[in-house]
C-alpha cells in the first residue's frame, strides 16, 4: 500500500502551483491504481479512495504526520507531493522538489522562510528514498547546491489539464469591458507580482515599450507577494493608465483574457516548471519568455526569448508583436503538438512507477 500526504490537495479556486500539482496527481493517481492507495489528510477529501484523516492545527507535517507515520506501521511507503517531508518518514519516502528558486531570489523570501525552504530541501535531499522533479533544472540544482545523488532523482514533467470552463460571448464582452480592455489590445502577466518572477523587469519593459505606443496595455493579474508592492510602485507615470492591476482573477476571467491576449509574458528569473506556459499554448496566443533552462526545456520553438535582465530585448519584443502583419510567424504553429507531451495520465503513470521501485 502506498500512503500519500495529501495535505496540499485543495479543491478552491484559489490553488498554488504546489496545490495545482498534488490536486491533479492525486485525482490521477486515484483513478488509476486507487486500489494500491491511501490518502493521509488533516480533512476528509471527496475522492472514492481509502484515507487516514487527522486534523491538527500547527505543523501538521512535521508532528502530526510524524506521529502517524510513527504510530502507524503499515505506512512502509509515503509519498510527499511538496517539498517538506516529515521529520519521521519511513525509509521508502519519495518526495517531489519543485525548485529551488530561493537560492535564486533570496529578495523574493524573508529571512526565515529562505533558512526554512534550504533547511527543508536539504533534509529531503538526505533522508528520502527517491526524489521527483518537474525539470532537468531542477534536477541539476539539486545536484550543484545540495550534492544530491543523481542516482535518486527522477525526472517527471508535470501534466496539463486544459480548462473545462466555458464562457459565453456576453460574459466574455462583460469581462473585458470590466478592465476596460479590447481584443488583442494587451499584453497579459499571470501570477504573484515579486521580484523572482522579474515583475520589476516587465514593468521597466513595458514603461520603454509604452513610450511609443499608447493603446496596447498591459494586464498584471495577481497579488504581490514578498516586495510586490514596491516593485507596483517603479511603473512609470506615462504608463500608469495603461497597467491594469485586476488582482486574483476568477478561472472564467483568466480563460477570457489568455483568449483575448496580444501575447502572454513569462519574465521569471527561475522556474522549477512553467504551467502558465502551457496555458497559453492552450490558448493558441503567442508567447514572450526570459531564456531561463527551464521555459527554453518546455516552450522551445513556441515562444520569443529575452534575457532575463534585458529590457530593451523584452520591449522590442513586445513592440514585434504588437506591430505583426496578419499571416506573421508568431511562434504559435507547434502549440499543439508541444501540449501532447505534458499530460497527467503519463505524469501520474511515471510517478506510480517510481513509487513502486525498490
Amino acid at each position: 500500500m502506498i500512503f500519500i500526504d495529501a495535505s496540499r490537495y485543495n479543491n478552491t479556486e484559489k490553488r498554488t502551483g504546489v496545490e495545482n500539482y498534488s490536486y491533479f496527481l492525486i485525482q490521477h493517481l486515484v483513478k488509476a491504481y486507487g486500489d494500491d492507495i491511501t490518502l493521509i489528510s488533516p480533512r476528509k477529501i471527496d475522492l472514492p479512495v481509502k484515507q487516514i484523516t487527522i486534523p491538527f492545527r500547527r505543523l501538521w507535517t512535521h508532528l502530526r504526520l510524524s506521529w502517524e507515520v510513527l504510530r502507524n506501521k503499515e505506512i512502509q511507503t509515503l509519498f510527499v507531493p511538496s517539498h517538506v517531508l516529515p521529520l519521521i518518514h519511513p525509509k521508502k519516502s519519495i518526495i517531489t522538489i519543485h525548485d529551488v528558486v530561493f537560492k535564486y531570489s533570496p529578495k523574493s523570501y524573508s529571512r526565515k522562510s529562505r533558512w526554512y525552504l534550504d533547511w527543508a530541501t536539504r533534509f529531503a535531499v538526505k533522508r528520502a528514498h527517491r526524489i521527483i522533479t518537474p525539470s532537468e533544472k531542477t534536477k541539476a540544482d539539486l545536484i550543484h547546491y545540495y550534492d544530491c545523488d543523481p542516482e535518486k532523482i527522477r525526472v517527471i514533467p508535470l501534466g496539463f489539464s486544459p480548462s473545462t470552463v466555458s464562457v459565453q460571448p456576453i460574459e466574455e464582452k462583460k469581462i473585458l469591458e470590466k478592465y476596460d480592455l479590447k481584443d488583442k489590445g494587451y499584453f497579459l502577466y499571470v501570477g504573484r507580482i515579486e521580484y523572482k518572477k522579474n515583475s520589476d523587469r516587465l514593468i521597466q519593459a513595458f514603461g520603454l515599450f509604452g513610450e511609443g505606443n499608447k493603446e496596447v496595455k498591459l494586464v498584471l493579474a495577481g497579488f504581490p507577494g514578498h516586495g510586490g508592492e514596491a516593485i507596483l510602485k517603479t511603473i512609470p507615470p506615462h504608463v500608469k493608465d495603461q497597467v491594469v492591476l485586476p488582482g486574483f482573477i476568477s478561472e472564467e476571467e483568466k480563460q477570457v483574457f489568455l483568449h483575448h491576449a496580444l501575447a502572454f509574458v513569462f519574465p521569471s528569473r527561475e522556474e522549477g516548471f512553467g504551467i502558465p506556459l502551457l496555458e497559453a499554448m492552450d490558448a493558441d496566443i503567442p508567447i514572450i519568455a526570459s531564456a531561463i533552462p527551464t521555459s527554453k526545456e518546455i516552450a522551445s520553438e513556441n515562444a520569443f526569448f529575452f534575457e532575463v535582465d534585458d529590457a530593451v530585448q523584452l520591449s522590442q519584443l513586445m513592440e514585434r508583436v504588437a506591430g505583426a502583419k496578419k499571416g506573421e510567424d508568431l511562434k504559435t504553429k507547434k502549440h499543439p503538438e508541444t501540449l501532447k507531451k505534458y499530460r497527467w495520465e503519463t505524469c501520474a503513470q511515471q510517478v506510480y512507477e517510481v513509487l513502486r521501485e525498490e
